[in-house]
């Protein structure tokens, strides 16, 4: 065997760069596990109730379809909401609507402090009720129409 000293310097640099990009990789995993993890505590953690005598949403609270636009939806198909709600085309969302129009993470529904609550997540085609576009934190009630997208829907509280 004829080793010379190049060959070995040249894999002791191999191996300590192979080293390097796996730890990089472990910490890389660690920091998605984490991100995932506060996100979903962060979202439990605004959706529960916060005093004992805060008021819980009606189990029957849903949103109906008023216009589907190109979604498998039809009219007046009911949604059923929990007190935190995902509305997108993903299907890691409590509600998926599969139109070409609503982003894959669109808007979030929630009960909080005796009412329920609508916030845009930064959707390319924008999120609506009652024609005015959601810029921030906006409180719904019984009867108003809310668009993600092309698609309405009628809350249901």
């Amino acid at each position: 065997m004829n080793f010379s000293l190049d060959s070995a310097l040249s894999f002791d640099w191999f191996i300590l760069i192979l080293r390097i990009v796996f730890i990089g990789l472990i910490y890389y995993f660690l920091y998605q596990v984490a991100r995932v993890s506060i996100r979903e505590l962060v979202a439990v953690g605004s959706a529960a109730p916060a005093a004992a005598g805060q008021t819980l949403p009606s189990p029957s609270s849903s949103l109906e379809i008023v216009d589907p636009a190109e979604s498998s939806l039809r009219p007046g198909d009911l949604l059923p909401l929990d007190h935190y709600t995902t509305v997108g085309r993903r299907d890691d969302n409590t509600l998926m609507i599969d139109d070409g129009f609503v982003s894959g993470a669109h808007a979030e529904v929630m009960f909080d402090q005796g009412a329920w609550w609508l916030v845009d997540l930064g959707s390319t085609n924008g999120t609506f009720v009652g024609g005015r576009p959601v810029r921030a934190r906006v409180r719904i009630s019984n009867g108003d129409v809310v668009q993600f997208g092309r698609v309405s829907v009628r809350v249901n509280v």
